[in-house]
């Protein structure tokens, strides 16, 4: 299982998993809008030909936010989210000096994979995904 870049800088990589991912993403996201934008890269795990496990990052002003991740239920607590984790980090260091994120206060399993990866919880002056949420960054 390998993570593919399908997407980068408004640059389709991979048209079959790029159309597949727009697809899954609306219905998995279905009232979150276009996430498709120049300033973001998307990565895909896909085993058969199914998407199990996806993840997307924005870049602007040296900050890396992660936008989206998901993992199909049948591969969760498979270490797919640390290696998203850790492939959005590698590729913001380029460019980025901090990256940002944030999960719903009761998804145990995201929060404890930030931490091993080396986020620590903050409040930003901004709460832009909802008082809901807890939010995470990192230095490079």
């Amino acid at each position: 299982m390998k993570l593919i870049k399908v997407f980068t800088e408004g640059k389709v990589l991979e048209k079959d998993l790029y159309r597949k991912l727009k697809y899954l993403d609306k219905k998995v996201f279905f009232n979150c809008g276009n996430e498709f934008l120049k300033n973001r890269d998307w990565w895909v795990i896909e085993i058969e030909g199914k998407i199990i496990a996806y993840c997307g990052s924005i870049y602007s002003e040296r900050i890396c936010l992660f936008n989206r991740a998901w993992v199909h239920k049948d591969y969760r607590g498979k270490g797919l989210q640390k290696r998203m984790i850790k492939t959005r980090v590698k590729e913001a260091k380029k460019q980025c000096g901090i990256c940002v994120t944030y999960t719903t206060k009761n998804n145990f399993a995201s929060a404890n994979n930030l931490i091993r990866a080396g986020f620590t919880l903050f409040c930003p002056q901004y709460l832009y995904a909802g008082e809901e949420m807890l939010y995470f960054r990192k230095q490079l």
